[in-house]
């Protein structure tokens, strides 16, 4: 059977091994399988008619049995309905992926779906034309090699007008013709620089728009709510209730009505209870992310558009509003500066101050440019307008392939963890089942030589494998758990995964944070140490009784902070040294060309403000300091080092 096997220093291609771009395995901060996956194998299979009359041949003659079996294996049915064939061919993948620390194997089974691209949609500007003839879908930037292109469509080749692609955990791979393997959308754009987001500053025209929607999906982070009945099916056919119907059935042939009755009620209660809480908590998530607001956007020409947020696509220059709101998607500031409250990723309420992303042939990384980024999911506070009369933003991102996207997608797709108990648990269940073994046929032997009827001999030796493996454990074990998770909730304490409170009574050793951090908001200021010549001065509790002077001058000026409706927000450290200088910043009144840009500082020295005659600009800025440059030449302000 052909597969491929890939590592996390492999290639970014799933299916192939050139350099350039990224697999399920790439390590950046979007992709969820990136910290915990070691190597993933991916294997093709497509239709066979034989196959598929062995397939219901096999399934009716066994009366429907294999079916429960494919449902625990799937890989099984897999293998019997198709046959191995190239990733080019495939109709079903079969996605095996091995934990760092676990050396089994995950196995996932996806479809590959095929959407057609409309012959308007090919129609694009000559210079995205190929030498060959082709037209290439472009996503970002313009094709430079090998590595820049994203699907090669046949104009005249109707097969061609197809995009293969499959979606595993909410991101969507298509398949890239050129180099016979699949590529995550979010790497499509992989090696853009900040030069080409800003050159994307015009916006995209409707045309590159659909096209792109074609290829990435729309803008949306879904999370599945299964129905009632899809709950009860998967709840109800564990193999461990399975084991329990067995039981039930068994007891009832041996006269036990009031024991099997209680198990019966207690696997109803539980599975009932099991089902509402899973149904609620997927819709509790799915209205959480749940996002979709109507974005200005710009096209080509300078004109502007009002769409849906499901509508964007990487490329799209969104117009921000200067009264802020919830960001739908990742992007890069290109124009203007906002602030933004970014508690809903970092879990820090602190307003973060994003800058226009600066100009150059540099790559473009969220990682790296975070503090020009503006994250899906963040509410942007404010937005001011520097150059132009527009706070531009360039999308990057869109869907599960956002920040928001990774951080839903670790809720749903939770690293698997290997833990000793369970393992332990796995081997004493395993135990017993030895025990039962030997116990069923010694008891086989012994009854058969007291010729004692068959039936009686058949019911007497299952009976003993109820009793050496109990089938009332999982039942038991889920309505302990739910009523701790109950019992947690009543005190504020959410649990994502139910099952894992068990672990809870395994714990030793708990570390906490520094203190404060989750008890209190903000910093407190204990005072300030002056200097005088090589020696330290005695601490000063309260800043504002220093003299006038340099000292309290940096105090009071050497900051980021910004202004929100009249409210400075900033770094925390910053506010609490402001606020215990006892100064105010309040907007200057004069011209640009009377040092607007600085504003003016009022304290018990009075008012503080550049010089009239020296217009200043910025000419570089970084946390805690200040640089000017005016028309005479170069001027420093106060500066601090950055922590």
């Amino acid at each position: 059977m052909p597969f491929l096997l890939l590592s996390t220093d492999s290639s970014p291609l799933v299916g192939s091994t050139p350099a350039g771009y990224g697999t399920l395995t790439v390590e950046t901060s979007v992709d969820p399988l990136s910290s915990s996956v070691s190597s993933v194998r991916l294997s093709g299979y497509c239709g066979s008619p034989w196959r598929v009359i062995g397939y219901h041949v096999v399934v009716w003659v066994m009366a429907g049995i294999p079916l429960l079996l494919f449902r625990w294996k799937p890989l099984w049915r897999v293998r019997l309905r198709l046959q191995p064939c190239s990733l080019a061919r495939a109709e079903t993948l079969v996605i095996e992926i091995r934990d760092k620390e676990d050396s089994s194997w995950q196995l996932y089974t996806v479809q590959v779906q095929t959407e057609a691209i409309s012959k308007d949609s090919l129609e694009l500007p000559p210079q995205t034309q190929a030498e060959d003839g082709r037209s290439q879908a472009a996503v970002g930037t313009l094709p430079e090699g090998t590595w820049k292109d994203t699907a090669q469509l046949h104009r005249a080749e109707e097969a061609q007008r197809m995009l293969r692609y499959y979606l595993f955990r909410g991101q969507r791979y298509v398949w890239i013709e050129t180099q016979q393997a699949f590529c995550r959308v979010s790497l499509l754009d992989h090696g853009r620089t900040c030069d080409d987001l800003h050159c994307s500053s015009t916006g995209l025209s409707l045309q590159d728009q659909t096209v792109r929607k074609t290829i990435y999906g729309p803008n949306v982070i879904s999370v599945p709510v299964k129905s009632y009945p899809q709950l009860l099916v998967d709840e109800a056919l564990n193999p461990y209730y399975g084991f329990q119907a067995f039981s039930i059935g068994l007891w009832l042939a041996d006269y036990y009505y009031w024991y099997a009755l209680c198990i019966f009620l207690i696997s109803v209660v539980s599975i009932c209870v099991s089902i509402y809480k899973t149904r609620k908590q997927s819709q509790t998530l799915r209205d959480m992310v749940q996002l979709s607001v109507q974005v200005c956007v710009c096209r080509p020409g300078g004109e502007e558009e009002w769409v849906d947020s499901s509508e964007l696509v990487p490329g799209d220059c969104l117009v921000l509003p200067q009264e802020g709101g919830l960001m739908p998607c990742d992007a890069a500031l290109v124009a203007g500066e906002c602030v933004v409250n970014e508690s809903s990723l970092t879990g820090e309420s602190v307003p973060v101050l994003k800058t226009v992303l600066p100009e150059g042939p540099v790559p473009y990384f969220p990682e790296t440019h975070q503090r020009h980024t503006l994250f899906c999911g963040t509410l942007i506070l404010q937005a001011r307008a520097s150059v132009g009369p527009h706070v531009l933003a360039v999308v990057t991102q869109t869907g599960f392939c956002t920040a928001k996207g990774a951080l839903v997608s670790s809720i749903l797709h939770p690293r698997p963890i290997s833990f000793k108990f369970y393992k332990h648990s796995v081997k004493f269940v395993a135990a017993l089942s030895v025990l039962a073994l030997l116990g069923t046929i010694y008891s086989i032997f012994i009854l058969h030589r007291n010729q004692v009827p068959v039936d009686e001999i058949v019911i007497r030796a299952l009976d003993l494998v109820t009793v050496a493996v109990p089938p009332a454990l999982p039942a038991a074990m889920t309505v302990c758990t739910l009523y701790a998770q109950s019992r947690l909730r009543s005190q504020g304490i959410f649990c994502i995964h139910p099952m894992r409170i068990n672990l809870g009574g395994k714990l030793r050793l708990v570390c906490f944070d520094k203190t404060g951090t989750l008890t209190e908001d903000g910093l407190d200021v204990m005072g300030v140490v002056p200097l005088k010549g090589q020696e330290f001065l005695p601490l000063v509790p309260e800043p504002r009784r220093l003299p006038m002077g340099p000292l309290l001058r940096a105090l009071a000026t050497c900051h980021t902070l910004s202004r929100l409706r009249d409210t400075p927000v900033g770094d925390p450290m910053d506010l609490k040294m402001v606020e215990s200088t006892g100064w105010v910043r309040r907007p200057s009144r004069s011209a640009p060309s009377e040092g607007a840009a600085c504003g003016v500082w009022a304290g018990r020295g009075g008012l503080h403000r550049p010089a009239p005659q020296l217009p200043l600009q910025p000419y570089r800025r970084s946390p805690g300091s200040w640089w000017w440059r005016g028309r005479g030449g170069s001027a420093r302000g106060p500066a601090s080092r950055a922590p």
